[in-house]
Parts: structure tokens; sequence; C-alpha cells
């Protein structure tokens, strides 16, 4: 992502807390960049399924359609207030990912935006099966917003896997990095980069017969400290390629999938930028 000209800001017209467009619209004002506010709805009972549709549906349908845009229209109209340019959009479609993947084909935004949504129970942010389609599909990048706002000088973390261990393309880094750069140009905050490593040679040379590990525990340490220093310099080789100095860049020992969210939690990250 090396430009931010288009953002699609997907509202969720049944909450009453819009966070992913509060952020959309801060990120446009900081980018310059034009806003859509798009609601994708269905409902089931003016499907016209398994039944003929018929003129007295498709004029329920208008006007259930009517009500959502009344809804982000005054949504928009708050927004505009900012000086920032906001079209919306609404479009009867289901599922929902399959309304948003249509409409990022027809629009090319830079950058989505959902919301994710906080269960009570768990106090805990839960991604929905529309997040994690979105997450596998969407051609755009995708930004997941949790509830509550950003700082004045939000914290960005790039994400770089340097040795592509899940064969991601190796331009992914550079993606990433760009993404990481532009979001805090336009948040006015900072960026920095942190890799999580497991070192699998680590883990093949203590998988010993019967559990009995090949190598002692000293060699363990030394074969880790290798591991780390050599994925270090490639992490930094990568990072430096974008201005970032070793000090904006650090090394997390660990399962990426555990170590990373502890990290950004640690740090107070706005936002982690991920492959």
């Amino acid at each position: 992502m090396q430009r931010l000209d288009r953002i699609l800001a997907v509202i969720d017209p049944t909450v009453d807390v819009q966070a992913g467009a509060s952020k959309a619209a801060r990120l446009a004002r900081g980018a310059g960049a034009a806003l859509e506010l798009f609601v994708c709805d269905f409902d089931p009972s003016l499907s016209g399924a398994p039944f003929f549709d018929t003129a007295t549906l498709r004029g329920l349908r208008e006007a259930f359609l009517e009500r959502r845009a009344a809804v982000v229209e005054g949504l928009a109209a708050e927004v505009r207030t900012a000086g920032l340019e906001v079209t919306t959009h609404v479009h009867w479609d289901n599922p929902l990912h399959a309304g948003i993947l249509r409409r990022v084909a027809e629009w090319a935004p830079d950058l989505v935006v959902k919301d994710t949504h906080e269960h009570s129970a768990l106090h805990r942010t839960l991604l929905s099966n529309t997040d994690w389609t979105l997450i596998r599909t969407c051609p755009a990048p995708l930004l997941l917003a949790k509830p509550g706002g950003w700082s004045a000088e939000p914290r960005i973390v790039a994400a770089l896997d340097p040795d592509h261990h899940r064969d991601e393309p190796p331009a992914l880094d550079d993606d990433i990095l760009d993404a990481a750069q532009l979001l805090a140009r336009a948040l006015g905050g900072a960026a920095e980069v942190v890799h999580a490593f497991l070192p699998a040679t680590v883990l093949a040379a203590t998988a010993g017969a019967a559990g009995v590990p090949l190598v002692t525990d000293a060699l363990v340490t030394d074969v880790v400290e290798a591991d780390r220093t050599r994925i270090g310099a490639a992490v930094r080789a990568a990072a430096a390629t974008h201005g970032f100095g070793s000090e904006a860049v650090q090394l997390v020992q660990g399962a990426a999938v555990e170590q990373l969210p502890r990290y950004a939690e640690r740090r107070d990250a706005a936002v982690l930028v991920m492959g």
C-alpha cells in the first residue's frame, strides 16, 4: 500500500457506535483521501425466495434500503463537517462478504476499513465469519478496527517474516513496511518493526529419539543465539531499506500467533500491519 487516495468504510447500520468509520475518517483527513461509507444489508423475508419476486417485494426492499441510506447519510453529514470528501453507497446483497468484495471490485479502494465487535461476556474482540473471509479474499488492504479510539500519536507496528517460511512473496515485507509508514504519516504517529521467531533448527536438534535430546542445553543456547543473530540481521536489513534504524526493530522469541498480540499490547500499538 503505497498510496491512500480512496478509503472504503463498511458500516453496520444496526449499531450506534461506528469505530471503524471514525478511524477511516481520521485516516482520510490525514492522507487527504476520499472516503466512502458503504452499507451492505439484506432481509431474508424480503428476498422473494422461495416464492416468485413481486413488485410489492421490490418496493419493500427499496423502502428497506432507503432507511439504511438515511442512517448512513446521517453519519456522512457528521463526518463532512470536518471538510472531508465523503460519499455513501447502499447495496442489497448477501452474504455480507460477497457484497463487500463486489463493492471493492467496483470502487477500487486503497484500504477497506471494517469494525470488529467486542463480545460482552468474554471482554475481547472477536472476528466474525465475514472478517475471516475478507482476510483471505479481499484484494485491497484490510483494516479491522477494534472498539475505542486512537491516541494523538499512535504507534504502528509492522510484523515482518524475512525467512518466508510460509512461502509468501518476498515483496510482501516491502508492502507491509510501506503500509506501516503510510499509516504512521497519515495519523501523525510512529512506525516500528517486529519479528517473532521460533528457531526451527533448535526444535530439530532437540527432537531426539525416545525423547532424548541430541544436543546439550549449552549447545541449544548457542544455536538459539546464532539463529537470533541471523534472523535479526535479516529483519534489520529489510527494515533499513525503508529507513528504519536498528533501534526501531525488535525480535521476540516464540510463536507469532502468541507473541505478536502480546507485543502489540505491551507497546500499546494502534495498528498491527501483517501479511
